[in-house]
């Protein structure tokens, strides 16, 4: 049986990888920093390691056929920068993976990022793969379920960039498309740019999401001067919605020239049909 060795786990892409994985029947080591991780006990087969500043990653990732990384953030913090958490962090794995003799290592980034593909020289042993998706989308995120409690909940959304440019794609569509680049020799030292069917505008993506709720909403666009001055006022909030740095990253389209999914996918689940389901079950 092989072991996979999963980091970021526990999130939401991780933990719907990790039931795919689960149906494949491997061994899973899922590496994490956070201490909720009551929704990866209910699985069976997986050990739980939690990372600590005395965790020893070379002795623990020993065995491991396979590692996947997932760990991503979209706000700095000052104890996790975009540089130490999504560069830094991400060569430090694959030096380890290299020396343990790990065959193979992919890397789930983010569109736009640089692609920190590991170097000849760093994985010397090791076939390695970036998979690089659009916004994504599914039960338990962050972006498209945030905005459709906001839609139910609130008369009117000020909407900072409106025009953004976004290629939602489907959570359970990404996890296909992991699992299936395991073992495709195709996929080795390669790059893939991800996004669902269709690009929306981050106002089209609201009302998209009134309109299936059925909810009179008033949506007032921002220009950039007040999208900047509303969100210096959101970043003194207790909770971590949107930065300054997330406001200059929607200033670049979140799209694909070229959509890579259907590389491994003949199709693709629309945004529409996800909140058709989600509004029919509310």
């Amino acid at each position: 049986m092989k072991v996979i060795s999963v980091f970021g786990g526990s999130g939401f892409l991780g933990t719907e990888l990790i039931k795919g994985l689960e149906e494949k029947k491997f061994k899973i080591r899922v590496f994490t920093r956070n201490k909720l991780q009551g929704q990866l006990k209910a699985f069976s087969n997986i050990d739980i390691i939690q990372i600590t500043a005395k965790t020893d990653l070379q002795k623990l990732l020993h065995g491991s056929d396979i590692i996947i990384d997932l760990v991503g953030i979209l706000h700095e913090s000052k104890s996790s920068s975009f540089d130490e958490i999504h560069a830094k962090r991400v060569k430090e794995i694959v030096n380890i993976a290299s020396s343990s003799e790990v065959k193979r290592f992919i890397h789930v980034g983010a569109l736009g990022a640089s692609s920190n593909a590991p170097s000849k020289e760093e994985c010397v042993n090791c076939k390695w793969t970036i998979i690089k998706p659009s916004i994504i989308f599914g039960e338990k995120d962050k972006f498209v379920n945030l905005f459709y409690s906001m839609v139910k909940y609130l008369p009117i959304v000020l909407l900072v960039s409106p025009q953004a440019k976004f290629q939602p794609i489907f959570v359970k569509d990404v996890v296909e498309i992991i699992i299936k680049s395991i073992d495709d020799k195709n996929t080795y030292n390669r790059t893939y740019a991800i996004g669902g069917p269709k690009t929306f505008s981050f106002i089209e993506i609201v009302k998209l999401i009134a309109r299936f709720q059925k909810k009179n909403l008033w949506v007032l666009p921002l220009g950039k001067k007040l999208s900047y001055m509303l969100v210096r006022v959101i970043e003194f909030l207790p909770v971590k919605i949107i930065t300054r740095d997330n406001l200059k990253s929607m200033s670049l389209d979140n799209t694909v020239k070229i959509n890579d999914a259907y590389q491994f996918k003949a199709t693709l689940t629309t945004l529409n049909t996800y909140l058709s389901n989600k509004s029919s079950k509310s």
